[in-house]
């Protein structure tokens, strides 16, 4: 699925607050991926234990890949708490950071909270045709 602003907007939005190595905490007002993938049509609490194995990516736009499993972000499941976050500290994401930034206050250092997140890709792998 591609993002969007509008459609975030419109989701129900938390503020989260992190700090990432050291740096002062930031405020974020976002929304729960697990309510992304609902308007998305792929709600993670429709899952049974053998769709357990699906893959949620974020693409940036600079490249980079945060990867998770269905499993660890459904409540049930696993602890992690993830977020697509659309302004910090009461203004739009920069630049550098937009349009959106993953925020995952759970995990102990930022690597997944990625940034200039464009695309998210929800699969499951076992029924995905091999790629070279």
């Amino acid at each position: 699925m591609t993002l969007s602003l509008d459609v975030l907007k419109r989701l129900p939005t938390d503020t989260v607050s992190l700090s990432i190595h050291g740096a002062p905490t930031v405020r974020y007002r976002a929304v729960r991926l697990l309510d992304v993938m609902a308007a998305a049509a792929s709600p993670i609490d429709s899952l049974r234990l053998g769709h357990a194995g699906w893959i949620v990516v974020a693409l940036a736009s600079d490249g980079y890949v945060a990867v998770f499993s269905a499993a660890e972000i459904e409540p049930k499941l696993g602890p992690t708490r993830v977020y697509v976050a659309f302004e910090r500290d009461s203004a739009p994401l920069s630049p550098t950071a937009g349009p959106f930034q993953f925020i995952v206050p759970t995990d102990l250092h930022g690597t997944r909270s990625a940034r200039m997140v464009t695309t998210v890709r929800i699969f499951d792998p076992l029924n995905e045709p091999s790629k070279p």
